[in-house]
């Protein structure tokens, strides 16, 4: 029973208040520069957000190509932002792909920011691996299924947790099976 002494309830998100005027592509780039004074949005995810917010697709159109033209808006400076900052926190280049893919990142971009065969992705695996893991020799099955779990939910692929297994001294020849990955759109919807 609460006595009115205080406030018990949690914070509820505000509908969205609609725009004036949905077709106007002023009123949606004002909402888009305030969109983009928090983050950073690759194009298409700010397109979708403004849409949420009501704004008929010309307007969104306007709004959005004008950003672009200012460089306010721009997909390559935010792939290359977005991959050095997943990888910062220790993930991989299989998971940042198909992040940034989800998001509406054109694809030719996050292949070429991403680059999974570069040798860097297989230092960054060995570096996650010992800070998690110590860098003691593995010797329980148990213990290796472990780590090469959580090697490849951090999107490495199975070249490079093997290789990073295989400098705390495991190299008893384990296959893993590598799952193909191609940073299709199609794909990563589901």
């Amino acid at each position: 029973m609460n006595s009115g002494g205080g406030w018990r309830g949690g914070f509820r998100r505000r509908a969205p208040k609609p725009p004036e005027d949905p077709a106007s592509g002023e009123a949606a780039r004002g909402k888009a520069m305030r969109l983009l004074a928090r983050r950073d949005y690759p194009s298409k995810l700010l397109r979708n957000r403004l849409g949420e917010a009501g704004f008929d697709a010309g307007a969104v159109d306007e709004a959005v190509t004008d950003l672009e033209d200012a460089r306010y808006v721009n997909d390559e400076r935010y792939v290359e932002s977005a991959v050095a900052g997943r990888a910062s926190r220790g993930q991989g280049p299989v998971r940042i792909g198909l992040e940034l893919v989800r998001q509406g990142c054109p694809k030719d971009l996050v292949e070429t920011a991403v680059r999974r065969d570069d040798p860097e992705w297989t230092q960054r695996a060995i570096a996650l691996r010992h800070r998690r893991f110590g860098r003691e020799a593995i010797t329980e099955a148990k213990e290796r299924a472990r780590q090469v779990r959580f090697l490849l939910q951090r999107g490495f692929t199975s070249a490079q947790v093997r290789s990073a297994l295989a400098t705390a001294g495991d190299d008893d020849g384990f296959e893993i099976e590598d799952s193909p990955v191609d940073f299709d759109a199609d794909d990563a919807a589901d």
